[in-house]
């Protein structure tokens, strides 16, 4: 529910969001190819969830101004990145991305904007589907992961990420997963790999 104004939420609220998204987590990692489940970092998926539900509502109702906006909505504190906290957040950071595609509809010179994209920057994984600078991204700890590298090139083929696509951390593994398919799978990604030869 979003409503009119910012409300503080509840331990009761926090308590059944926790069950709720480790029941998703848990119905998730069915389809992760890994030989047993990743664990589910509650604390990672809390603080995500609680972003994304917070950015929602700052999108239709503001009162606040940019310190204020930078202090409702703060990075992540604990240790972070391994494939159990990225997969754990990815549960709803993924929709932080129609949500600043939105406010670039609304006001592209949104303070909300740059705070939420720095959210993106370090959980890309989350990201994949916007258009963030390459330069700013930590692929190497994403591909040092057999599972999360093959995850993250899965998903960067899904969107068409062709930025990604071309990084040359990711290109091997979209060109190894895309095979002999790829002409027929991905067409920009095959004219642009010619361009460059």
């Amino acid at each position: 529910m979003l409503y009119g104004s910012l409300l503080t939420i509840s331990n009761e609220e926090l308590i059944l969001t926790r069950a709720y998204l480790q029941e998703e987590f848990e119905k998730e990692s069915l389809s992760y190819p890994f030989p047993h489940g990743p664990t589910f970092n509650a604390d990672v998926a809390l603080w995500a969830a609680q972003t994304v539900y917070l950015a929602a509502q700052l999108m239709l109702y503001r009162e606040n101004k940019g310190m204020e906006l930078s202090s409702l909505l703060p990075a992540y504190t604990g240790n972070i990145l391994n494939l159990e906290d990225i997969l754990s957040a990815d549960l709803t950071l993924r929709f932080l991305t129609p949500i600043i595609k939105h406010l670039h509809m609304i006001d592209p010179e949104d303070v909300l904007i740059p705070i939420l994209e720095a959210h993106l920057k370090t959980w890309h994984y989350s990201g994949i589907a916007y258009p963030l600078k390459i330069t700013d991204l930590n692929l190497e700890d994403i591909y040092k992961n057999k599972y999360l590298q093959k995850m993250y090139t899965d998903r960067v083929i899904t969107y068409k990420n062709i930025t990604l696509a071309q990084h040359p951390a990711v290109a091997p593994w979209v060109s190894a997963s895309l095979g002999i398919y790829a002409k027929e799978f991905w067409k920009e990604i095959q004219h642009k790999e010619h361009i460059q030869e």
